[in-house]
Formats: structure tokens, C-alpha cells, sequence
């Protein structure tokens, strides 16, 4: 029997792996143990398995393992604590280097995180500890584990994108179904959410999936779509199940109703054809360009009418970026890890808050809606400027002329849409964008010569 199970996870490492992540998630603490075990077993005969689904369950982290009635942890952190071990075990067998020149950058970043904790409220210190946790050090050390996998050919880019690809339309699945009334996210587990999995606003229905807001569900998903349709689109770059990923994908964003994500959705589509079509094919075909700008076009119409027009959340937005700019001037060296909702919810003391925002569910806003403030109140002005370091490096790499498709040019052209909807959204302090922006920064830092084909 032993043998069997042995011969089976070998065979079918990754069918294997899936079932014990269904294991952590959904079963009880017998079963989890279960899962335990089948991963440990996985990672010792396929170290990289595990280790590729550390982004692809970090969507799951409002739904964490229970390990009792008042302990939980994220199952993306469970399996990334499973598998460290073998990876250390790997690096010092085989003497190789995971820290490069280049993560200088990162090493400030570290620094400035590790430093933003001092000046974490006392009601906010545990905040700020699982942020450091979650959000800063154990994304960079996937970074540097995964680097290694691919330096030692233990996975491949393409085989980490379909792993991504394929939660990404699960979790876009999940949603479809809970907007025609079935809805599965239960059964993974308790979800740490106060709102429902779907909210009707204004004419439409808007599904949240494992998420605890629709935006949530859009931006994780804006950044699975270029690597969905670059599978439809190029031919060396398909493989099997990309269809029906592709279309759940759409179908997910399409039912998350946020008009920035479909926005960044439209900037990546648009700059993927301009890069695959080349400047001779627009020269050729000059209407693609007012093709393109009119599809952009008719999706903002599309999106304004579908939410009635109105503005939406933009004037609470400019309120909040006005309050934000004010807590910098106040506090320079900004607030700390994950302290802007206690700085700024009137309950806890310290708000400067606009009273325009307070009985809305922007009171409770743990971000202020823009990718630079939120950098600059979590991190300071050192890890503020080293984000936009790494950011600035890897773009000039992966944009260098003269452009093909590649994994590093998507892996570019996301960051970029990434970047856009980041600014007036969030950006880095969630899990399951946090491991998407890092795992953009390894696409182009593996992918060096250009060398992997889409």
C-alpha cells in the first residue's frame, strides 16, 4: 500500500498535490494532517511542485486553515513552511547562490519593512508583525526559492504561469457560480469576511468569489488575463485547458464589475497586440490603433453605464489621498506596516479622517486607494524608493529594444497595467497581489536573454 501511494505520487505529482491542498482547505483536522503528509511526500519527490502553489493558493487567504477554534493560518503559508526545508536542503547540497547583486534593492526594502514596525501603533503591532510576515518577508523568500527552482530547471516558466493560470480561473470560477446561485467558497472553509460573496449595486450583480469585495476578485484576475490570452493567441505558447481558463478568466472579470480592473485589463490587451502585431504590421494595418483606442472606448461607456454612470467611489477616493497627504506631512517617516486603518477609522483615536466618509464603508478602508501613498505611509521613504527601484530596473530589462513576445515582455506589459490600476487602487499589501507583483519581478529577472518563447 505504501509503495502504491509512492508510485502514485510520482506519477501524478501534481493531481496529488491538488488533493492535499483540497485537504488543508476544506477538511477537518484528521484530513488536514492528510494534506500535511501528501505534500510533504510531494515536495520530497518534486520539491518545485509545492512551491509553485504558494502564489496560486494565496487567493485563498481570507479563507485560512483552521487549526483550531481561534488559531488559523493561510494555506499558501502552510505549504510554503512545508516545503522551505527542502529547499535548504537543495541550496546547501548543491552550493548555489540565491542572492544576487541586483537585490540590493531588495534588501532595503527588507530593511525599511523591518524598521516601519517601530512605529506601529500598540493597538496595531500584531498587524504590522503578520504584515511583515505575509506581506514582505515570505514573498521575497519564494522570490529567492523559485529563482533557484528555475536556475537548477527543477520547473520551467511556462509550467509556473499554467499553475497561475489555473487558479486563476478556478477563483473565476467560483464567482460565475455564485452569480447564477451556487456558491462553493463555503466549502473551502470559513471565509474572514463580514460581506456577502454577492452585492448588488446600482443595475448589477457583482461577485466577490473567495474575496471579500468584487475589486478584489478584478485586480487578482487583471493579472492572470495577458497570460490567458497570450495561451489563445500565440501558438507556442498553448497548451491544454487554456481555452476554457481563458474564458472563465473573462467571464470572472467581466462579473467583478470594476471598471479598473477591465480598464488595466483593456491597457495589457491593447499593449500585448501592439507588441505581437510589431510597428510593420501597424504600418500595414494602420486601423488597428482607432480599432484599439475604440474597444477602449466603448468598455469605459460599458462600465459607467452598467454601474448608472455615477462616479463611484471617486470623490471618497480623492478624500482619502487629500487625509493621507496630510498624515505624511504630520509623519514623514509614515504610519508603519498595515497602520492606516487604525490611524484612520475615527474608533480607534488618531483619525483626521474627512467626516464625509464616516458611516461609509470607507471609514474601515485599510489603504488609501493609490499604489504610491500606500508604499510611502506602510514602508517609508526607503522602501518607498526601493519598490520603485525594482519596479524602474526591471521594466528598462524587459522593454529594451527591439521587443518580441516573451515571457519577460508580458511580464512587463502586466506590471505596467498593474501600475495603472494601482493608482487608484490597491497594489503590493494584499497576498495574492503581493506574490503576482513578484512574481512578474522573477519572470523577467529568469527570463534574461529572452530565451523563453510565448
Amino acid at each position: 500500500m505504501q509503495q502504491l501511494v509512492l508510485n502514485r505520487i510520482q506519477q501524478y505529482p501534481w493531481w496529488v498535490a491538488g488533493v492535499a491542498v483540497l485537504c488543508l482547505a476544506m477538511g477537518a483536522l484528521p484530513i488536514k494532517v492528510i494534506g500535511v503528509v501528501l505534500l510533504v511526500l510531494v515536495a520530497w519527490h518534486h520539491s518545485a511542485i509545492p512551491l509553485a502553489l504558494v502564489p496560486a493558493t494565496a487567493p485563498l487567504y481570507l479563507i485560512p486553515m483552521a487549526v483550531s477554534a481561534t488559531a488559523a493560518i493561510p494555506v499558501h503559508e502552510v505549504i510554503l513552511i512545508i516545503v522551505t526545508p527542502f529547499w535548504l536542503t537543495h541550496v546547501w547540497r548543491e552550493r548555489h547562490t540565491i542572492w544576487r547583486p541586483g537585490d540590493l534593492w531588495v534588501a532595503l526594502l527588507l530593511i525599511s519593512a523591518t524598521l516601519s514596525i517601530a512605529w506601529a501603533l500598540p493597538e496595531g503591532r500584531g498587524e504590522a508583525l503578520r504584515t511583515w510576515r505575509w506581506i514582505i518577508v515570505e514573498p521575497v523568500w519564494w522570490l529567492v526559492l523559485m529563482r533557484h527552482a528555475i536556475a537548477t530547471q527543477r520547473i520551467t516558466i511556462a509550467r509556473l504561469i499554467q499553475v497561475m493560470a489555473v487558479a486563476g480561473g478556478i477563483v473565476a470560477g467560483i464567482g460565475a457560480l455564485q452569480f447564477i446561485g451556487i456558491d462553493l467558497a463555503p466549502w473551502l472553509g470559513q471565509k474572514r469576511s463580514f460581506s456577502d460573496n454577492v452585492v448588488a449595486t446600482g443595475n448589477i450583480r457583482r461577485v466577490a468569489s473567495v474575496y471579500g469585495h468584487a475589486n478584489n476578485l478584478g485586480l487578482f484576475l487583471e493579472r492572470i488575463w495577458p497570460w490567458a490570452l497570450a495561451a489563445l493567441v500565440v501558438p507556442a505558447w498553448r497548451w491544454r485547458g487554456a481555452w476554457p481558463v481563458a474564458i472563465s478568466v473573462a467571464i470572472g472579470l467581466l462579473l467583478s464589475f470594476s471598471r479598473g480592473a477591465w480598464l488595466a485589463t483593456a491597457l495589457a490587451s491593447g499593449l500585448f497586440v501592439a507588441v505581437y502585431a510589431g510597428a510593420s504590421t501597424l504600418r500595414r494595418r494602420p486601423w488597428l490603433i482607432p480599432s484599439a483606442m475604440g474597444v477602449g472606448i466603448a468598455l469605459v461607456a460599458v462600465a459607467l453605464l452598467a454601474r448608472g454612470g455615477e462616479g463611484g467611489s471617486i470623490d471618497a477616493r480623492l478624500l482619502l489621498w487629500q487625509e493621507s497627504v496630510a498624515w505624511l506631512q504630520q509623519r514623514p517617516w509614515g504610519l508603519g506596516l498595515g497602520q492606516f486603518y487604525f490611524f484612520h477609522n475615527p474608533e480607534f483615536g488618531h483619525s483626521i479622517m474627512d467626516a464625509r466618509l464616516i458611516g461609509t464603508s470607507e471609514q474601515y478602508a485599510a489603504h488609501p486607494h493609490n499604489l504610491v501613498l500606500d508604499m510611502w505611509l506602510n514602508l517609508g521613504p526607503a522602501g518607498l524608493i526601493a519598490i520603485g527601484a525594482i519596479i524602474i530596473a526591471q521594466l528598462r530589462h524587459a522593454l529594451r529594444p527591439p521587443l518580441t513576445i516573451s515571457a519577460r515582455t508580458l511580464a512587463a506589459i502586466t506590471l505596467v497595467a498593474m501600475l495603472a490600476h494601482g493608482s487608484i487602487d490597491q497594489f503590493f499589501f494584499v497576498s495574492d497581489l503581493v506574490y503576482c507583483f513578484w512574481l512578474m519581478i522573477l519572470v523577467i529577472q529568469v527570463d534574461t536573454d529572452q530565451a523563453t518563447p510565448l
